[in-house]
């Protein structure tokens, strides 16, 4: 007899293993997906000031500099300049995020457009008195 209930008694806890395995398995998952967001949004905000920053430089320092700037992106996303302003935006639209630039001529030639796969290179360079902006191959 002793022998059963040792077996009933394993049988009740691994059962109440099993249910708790049930709850938190889906909530650790989501824990995770929230951590890749934060880590992408984190790389995009990150890349995004350092690209206005890069844009200002040139533009205060004039006709002859040049910045290179490392994106560092954890997805596929899109990267848009549009007046004194920065976007980074992700290839779903899962984030977007912007920075502010201090200086911008207005010109239409400030604005630019590239979608990125990952992690670029881009070269920052200003040319008839407006900023040119273009990827570098590796």
């Amino acid at each position: 007899m002793s022998r059963a209930q040792v077996s009933l008694e394993f049988l009740i806890i691994l059962a109440a293993f099993l249910a708790f395995l049930a709850v938190w398995i889906p909530v650790l998952g989501k824990i995770n997906s929230g951590e890749e967001q934060g880590i992408a949004v984190g790389y995009a905000r990150e890349s995004a000031v350092r690209l206005a920053g890069a844009l200002d430089d040139v533009c205060m320092l004039g006709e002859g500099n040049v910045r290179i700037v490392e994106m560092r992106l954890a997805r596929p996303g899109r990267v848009e300049g549009k007046g004194k302003k920065v976007f980074v935006v992700g290839k779903a639209g899962e984030y977007a995020v912007s920075a502010d630039r201090l200086c911008g001529s207005g010109n239409s030639g400030d604005n630019f457009v590239f979608e990125l796969a990952g992690d670029a290179k881009l070269k920052v360079w200003s040319e008839a008195g407006s900023i040119q902006v273009q990827t570098i191959k590796e």
